[in-house]
């Protein structure tokens, strides 16, 4: 892998403040909503949904690596198989959501369901980005982070479809990847700004934050940088 550990550290920071809007913490891994695009309950550092089965997965692992508070959580493993909290109005919960939000917020803290969170978006996300990076031959931190970024958000399948919609070649195909990466970037702007959801609108901020780092010319995402009005050092 071309990235280094540090530039993962970077990638991560990056990924949180476009979900939560905090740098990476305990704060950040605490973080818990309901949304009202029928996504449900939207918990942790990235924002892991019930609606995409992230949720699920990371509760499952915190009870397999046996966390603080397992006993507590195992009876909502129903809820979330069904995604319960899809069909939920976010400004009148029933008690026993508003009961899992402030357990999921309580075992934020607890370093075991940091861990989990990491483990099941390293494996879900990181790795499909990398190989797809891989595969175009991608080797910039700054062209995994978008990559990355879209796994996250649409899913890893969302990469070929937006390949489709400019004319740049990867670098496997004989293209240059600064040029690639910045049309890569537009197309997904062009693509978030014509959703019929007003939410999937307005998440172009997270390209347009990542512009800021093409046009500044920082494809090492050398630290200190400037990120969404906070510094990743």
């Amino acid at each position: 892998m071309s990235v280094t550990t540090a530039q993962k550290h970077a990638i991560d920071a990056c990924l949180c403040l476009n979900e939560t809007g905090r740098l990476p913490s305990a704060a950040s891994y605490s973080t818990v909503t309901v949304l009202s695009d029928g996504a449900g309950i939207s918990y942790g550092k990235h924002q892991s949904t019930d609606g995409s089965g992230s949720l699920d997965a990371i509760v499952t692992r915190y009870l397999d690596l046996k966390g603080t508070l397992s006993d507590k959580l195992y009876p909502y493993l129903d809820e979330l198989e069904s995604n319960a909290s899809t069909k939920l109005n976010p400004k009148a919960l029933p008690q026993w959501c508003k009961d899992l939000e402030a357990l999921l917020k309580q075992a934020g803290q607890d370093p075991i369901m940091q861990a989990a969170q990491d483990q099941i978006f390293d494996e879900n996300y990181w790795t499909p980005a990398v190989n797809k990076c891989k595969a175009m031959g991608l080797v910039t931190a700054l062209s995994h982070l978008l990559v990355y970024d879209t796994c996250i958000q649409s899913g890893s399948g969302r990469i070929d479809k937006l390949r489709q919609k400019f004319a740049a070649s990867p670098p496997a195909n004989g293209g240059n990847e600064h040029t690639w990466a910045s049309q890569f970037n537009a197309a997904r702007k062009a693509w978030l700004l014509s959703n019929s959801n007003p939410l999937v609108q307005k998440s172009a901020y997270r390209v347009d934050a990542m512009q800021k780092l093409i046009a500044a010319g920082n494809w090492d995402l050398a630290v200190p940088f400037a990120y969404r009005g906070q510094t990743v050092a």
